[in-house]
């Protein structure tokens, strides 16, 4: 199996409220207030992390580095992370 790369889909603003991360799409300079998309503080750490390209083994390593959890947590919240982010284009994945 392939290894995939993600990265930070540009085109949001990104504001921290009471622990977590409220990311509102641009639409021509206006953001966008119906379509906020909210972030866990794990989310927020994956988010941040995809500034640049990453591999996911990257990005488990990455949060087993930083969290105390088991590999198979990480990589199912990985996992959940990336499909919601994918379907809502915070990310997107590169080859």
């Amino acid at each position: 199996m392939r290894e995939r790369f993600f990265r930070q889909n540009e085109g949001f603003v990104e504001q921290s409220v009471g622990g977590e991360t409220i990311l509102v799409p641009l639409v021509d300079s206006v953001a966008k207030m119906n379509e906020v998309i909210t972030l866990n503080e794990l989310g927020t750490f994956i988010y941040h992390m995809l500034t640049e390209r990453r591999s996911f083994s990257e990005l488990v390593k990455s949060i087993l580095d930083a969290y105390d959890v088991e590999e198979s947590v990480a990589v199912n919240d990985l996992n959940s992370f990336i499909s919601e982010a994918l379907k809502k284009k915070i990310i997107f994945e590169e080859n």
